[in-house]
């Protein structure tokens, strides 16, 4: 008795719910029109609706007014509302088109003619099938389709299960990678270049790395009813440095050393050793180490740094010469007292510079300013807290320089190129250097032609002195000619080299007088005569000028973590 009433409940449900309905034939030449009542809560059908399907049919000469009385009384009676003047009756037709994948299908129904018949559910799904769609039917789609003679319009009637990828295997590594020092400011916008946790340690035994196995994919199943293979997974491979090992089921890569794992550019993992030294002088000599270099103490100048890793240096530095395949991280400044170097083939970062020279393979951070020093960056170069300062010197970046203050109040002539390819960084670099080698070797030579023309002066030149000061007068003339053609090819590349369309400067507070920054092409923008307040930045327009705009340019991408400032 309780399913009874259930199922009557539902019956009622439905048919409370449907929606009124009907239908035109072609009745012994005539149009035929039978109208039915909707359920209580259904939608009646409209006279729009049985016009439009009669005018779809060709039956133009039908009484309005005995159409709207029909569709009121919808009894579900016949009705001859007009003579079928078409030809001879045709029934629908379906067209069935199927994806090149064959992972879909689709139905237009196209209307009968003439008082043809429709299609019904039975026989458009027997259709279908008879062309070979046999997986994946969306019959409810089907039973839409028959309910409202959704004619010339092109529904989804089947669907193909989709193939599930399979899922290579990859290696996980257990410590961060991404080889950026910690640079987090404090309330003040200030960073603690001292605890900037650069060195990850691991100990004899760690687990470094996992290898995750591949997952098998699915196969997926077309509306004809093939199976469609999936891809093969495949397994992981491991690339093993030094002083590492693998675990005996090969599914963990194991530290043999206690010290700073690290990814090689081919993919390979491996461990460096960690040198720790209390201070560099003549007690140590100069230092060549290939794993990552900590010096908790001071270095004496004119020293040499070499590794192949990172270098990190707990105090400031003077007239040094570091030179590291990693970042190179001094948690003091610089102060080359114009000599030193400070070079890396990846970031370099530091409290301050003055009077320096600096060249990183990719970025330059310093924490509070940069004065009278010589910064190249195949990146950026970012001076962005304290007092933000970039003033005198060459400064050149690959892609932006971002700053809060460019210049000095004082007119320091400040130049600034960005916007360079690493390649003509490189070269720029080669000939910085052999102008000031040529320039020292001149300068020598002259120094030396000095002190012979003074004992000239005094009648006190031998034979073999007049010699040799007629020697160094060609070798002076070769050199003088030589600087001129090295300084003239340097002027040439930095004037016309082509520079990324996405580069730019940007400047927080002040750009002062005497500040050139050039953007390649020549493309020249200068401060000559006053100070420009506000935030800037310096880019190449749309129209081909170099402007000091407060808009952004067009690809301006804030630095990952940095705050706007206010």
């Amino acid at each position: 008795m309780a399913t009874n009433r259930f199922t009557e409940s539902i019956l009622k449900e439905l048919e409370n719910n449907e929606d009124g309905s009907f239908y035109v034939k072609n009745n012994e030449g005539f149009a035929v029109l039978t109208v039915f009542k909707p359920g209580k809560k259904g939608r009646p059908v409209s006279v729009r609706q049985v016009v439009e399907k009669l005018k779809l049919f060709g039956i133009e000469n039908f009484d309005q007014a005995m159409i709207e009385k029909i569709v009121r009384s919808a009894d579900g009676k016949e009705y001859k509302i007009s003579e079928w003047t078409g030809g001879i009756p045709e029934d629908s037709k379906i067209e069935v088109e199927i994806s090149n994948d064959k992972m879909k299908a689709y139905i237009t129904i196209h209307p009968p003619k003439n008082g043809g018949s429709l299609y019904r559910y039975e026989e458009m799904l027997r259709d279908i099938r008879q062309q070979g769609i046999v997986h994946g039917i969306k019959e409810s789609n089907l039973k839409e389709m028959v309910k409202n003679q959704s004619f010339l319009s092109k529904t989804l009637v089947a669907e193909g299960t989709p193939v599930t990828p399979s899922q290579n295997g990859y290696i996980k590594l257990l410590f961060d990678t991404s080889g950026q020092p910690s640079l987090e400011e404090d309330h003040q916008g200030k960073i603690d270049f001292k605890n900037i946790n650069i060195i990850q340690k691991v100990n004899v035994g760690s687990k470094i790395a996992e290898r995750i196995e591949p997952v098998p994919g699915k196969m997926g199943q077309n509306v004809m009813g093939e199976i469609v293979d999936t891809d093969v997974e495949k397994p992981a491979n491991w690339k093993i440095g030094t002083n590492c090992k693998l675990s005996e089921d090969e599914k963990f890569l194991i530290s043999e050393i206690d010290g700073r794992p690290f990814v090689e550019k081919d993919g390979s993992i491996k461990v460096d050793e960690v040198c720790f030294l209390d201070k560099v002088d003549y007690s140590t000599g100069n230092i060549d180490f290939p794993g990552t270099i900590v010096i908790e103490g001071p270095i004496a100048d004119n020293f040499e740094i070499t590794s192949k890793g990172s270098i990190i240096i707990k105090k400031s530095v003077g007239k040094v010469f570091l030179k590291a395949g990693g970042d190179i991280v001094l948690s003091g400044g610089f102060m080359g007292r114009n000599g030193g170097l400070i070079e890396s083939r990846s970031d370099i970062y530091a409290k301050f510079v003055e009077q320096g020279t600096m060249r990183a393979g990719k970025s330059i951070f310093i924490e509070t300013a940069a004065l009278h020093s010589q910064l190249t960056a195949g990146e950026s170069i970012y001076i962005q807290t304290g007092r933000g300062e970039l003033l005198g010197g060459d400064i050149v970046a690959g892609k932006q320089i971002s700053v809060i203050k460019l210049g000095a109040v004082a007119e320091t002539k400040t130049n600034v190129m960005v916007g360079i390819a690493p390649d003509i960084v490189e070269e720029m670099d080669r000939l910085k250097e052999d102008i000031a080698q040529k320039t020292d070797i001149l300068k020598k030579v002259e120094q030396t032609m000095n002190t012979l023309k003074e004992k000239e002066v005094k009648n006190l030149l031998s034979d073999e002195d007049k010699e040799m000061l007629k020697k160094l007068s060609d070798v002076q003339k070769k050199y003088q000619s030589l600087l001129a053609h090295v300084k003239n090819d340097y002027t040439s590349l930095i004037s016309n080299y082509e520079p990324d369309e996405n580069s730019y400067v940007e400047v927080e507070k002040f750009i002062y007088p005497k500040v050139n920054v050039s953007l390649g092409k020549g493309k020249v923008f200068n401060t000559e005569l006053k100070t420009i307040e506000g935030k800037r930045y310096i880019y190449v327009d749309t129209d081909g000028n170099a402007v000091a705009s407060p808009v952004p340019p067009k690809n301006y991408k804030k630095k990952e973590g940095q705050a706007e400032k206010k």
